[in-house]
């Protein structure tokens, strides 16, 4: 394993020049409960964190500004390509570090730091294999793979993360973000042996929005559930793949013939249950097709379909099976966004098991949402808590940090709260970039900004006297406000409030969001 140690010994850390990126990591900070860490004294050994990524490009210059002086890069046994320059990884090991020193200010919580360049198999296994020799406490990985699992927790990639779980490593994983750009089916085969699909012709249609990009860059994956997690071993079932376009005519198509020989290396073969396609696409409607090669599917087998790319729109997308590997390993802690549409989950794996904001603000304006923040944010906290008490479980870690519940929890009555949703039977969010500075806490922990009859206001999935917990109501229906200088009070229904405040209450009885949020996991909170 090609190993590049990072010594900056010449730097102090408290002589480091720290220059945060993020805009708004203070805010995340004081909601979520890292503040009170940064008074306390750690004892014991330094935590040992490893952050798994494909890319970690420039992180030699944030060594002792952003990162720890001493911070160690693996770079793995097969070298990525040369023109691969991605910050994906640098930037989730910043917010790691970030929340967990302070920016850099409070050095006894400085992790002993080890970045993982795990692109592809060859280098992801090695990486385990260094994680458990070298006994690390806590993973972070902000990715999910599109293929190498059987949509529930099994397959060559989850066997891989469990041998490093089964030691004692504490694995936070990002739930990934195809909810809206999944599809899943049974293996049935029409006319012709194309597979049934619900859209035009047997196909399943994706549209490129003109609206949202010029050209959409997309990834289409097609996989199903024969995976071993033996990852030698192949599958004699064999799809094929073909995107078209409106016309129903092939632009592109994946036809690899899958083989169960172990050293299978022809071109054109593949022991993977997989197909991949990436095309440049115009703003348009196109149709992804499947046809059944080999003939020998059952009953019991299935098929996903994922696409990644951006402004590519699914109209039949599945919903609420949508977790890829290894976010679907009931091993790990699966980190979903709170704020974010296309975060992924799983009703039937009841994951993901946490949920937080994911909204990052870098210095420049630029706000980035996902999984992967919302993975890196929890990771921080999880080693905070490990780095007190390093013997703490998995179990014991979720239930420390575990808030409040999902979006299926219901407050009281419409007719209580004497106000109407504006959308059609549901509250429509609203989009404040930046969320104003009152507002912010309550973001933080799940609250989304709503439009309703009476004006703006906030809904959280929980009931909000948990905000303030030494008000007490002395009605059901009286108001939990947040007030513009901070902090929050107690109105009675119907009284006016202060210029500028807004009533934060709970997801009532008769309407939730419009737009959809995964419906399992408790929010997070230290």
């Amino acid at each position: 394993m090609k190993l590049f140690l990072a010594f900056l010994l010449l730097f102090s850390f408290q002589n480091s020049e720290a220059s945060s990126p993020f805009a708004n990591l203070d805010s995340i900070k004081s909601s979520l409960g890292f503040t009170k860490f940064y008074s306390q004294t750690r004892t014991g050994r330094p935590l040992k964190v490893a952050i798994l990524d494909k890319g970690f490009h420039g992180y030699q210059k944030e060594l002792g500004r952003t990162l720890p002086a001493i911070t160690r890069y693996v770079a793995g046994p097969v070298s990525s390509p040369e023109n691969m320059q991605v910050e994906h990884g640098l930037k989730m090991a910043q917010i790691l570090i970030s929340l967990m020193t302070d920016d850099m200010r409070q050095a006894q919580w400085m992790p002993e730091l080890t970045l993982y360049n795990v692109f592809g198999y060859s280098n992801f296994k090695a990486a385990i294999d260094d994680i458990i020799a070298r006994q690390v406490d806590l993973v972070l990985y902000s990715e999910v793979w599109e293929y190498g699992g059987n949509f529930n927790g099994a397959g060559f990639l989850n066997a891989e993360v469990s041998r490093a779980t089964r030691h004692g490593v504490i694995w936070v994983n990002a739930a990934g973000n195809f909810a809206l750009t999944t599809f899943n089916a049974g293996l049935k085969t029409v006319t012709d042996n194309w597979v049934q699909l619900p859209d035009q012709n047997n196909s399943l249609a994706i549209r490129c929005d003109g609206k949202q990009v010029k050209k959409c860059s997309a990834k289409i994956v097609l996989s199903w559930n024969d995976f071993k997690e033996d990852v030698e071993q192949g599958t004699n079932k064999d799809l094929d793949l073909a995107l078209t376009d409106d016309l129903l005519n092939i632009i592109q198509s994946s036809g690899l013939k899958q083989s169960t020989d172990r050293n299978e290396t022809r071109p054109g073969f593949s022991k993977y249950p997989r197909e991949i396609i990436t095309a440049e696409l115009n703003p348009g409607l196109y149709y992804i097709r499947v046809k059944n090669r080999s003939q020998n599917f059952t009953a019991s087998d299935s098929l996903r379909i994922t696409v990644d790319g951006d402004g590519i729109v699914m109209p039949s997308h599945s919903w609420g099976e949508t977790l890829l590997n290894p976010a679907d390993n009931p091993t790990v802690i699966t980190v979903g966004a709170s704020d974010s549409i296309r975060s992924s989950s799983s009703q039937f794996l009841n994951k993901p098991d946490l949920l937080t904001v994911s909204s990052i603000v870098l210095k420049n304006k630029m706000e980035f949402r996902g999984s992967s923040n919302s993975a890196a944010i929890v990771g921080a906290g999880l080693s905070l808590l490990k780095a007190q008490n390093p013997g703490l479980t998995r179990d014991q870690l979720l239930k420390m940090v575990s808030f409040g519940s999902s979006w299926e929890s219901k407050g009281i009555s419409l007719n209580l709260l004497g106000f109407q949703p504006t959308g059609p039977g549901c509250f429509d969010s609203i989009q404040y970039n930046p969320v104003p500075a009152f507002l912010q806490e309550v973001v933080n922990k799940g609250g989304v900004i709503v439009r309703t009859t009476a004006g703006a206001r906030v809904m959280v999935p929980f009931d909000p006297i948990v905000l303030a917990p030494h008000l007490r109501r002395q009605l059901l229906n009286d108001m939990i406000v947040a007030l513009p200088q901070g902090g929050y009070a107690i109105y009675p229904r119907r009284s006016p409030i202060p210029a500028g405040s807004a009533e934060v209450f709970q997801r009532p009885l008769e309407a939730g969001l419009c737009r959809p949020l995964p419906s399992t996991g408790k929010m997070f909170r230290l």
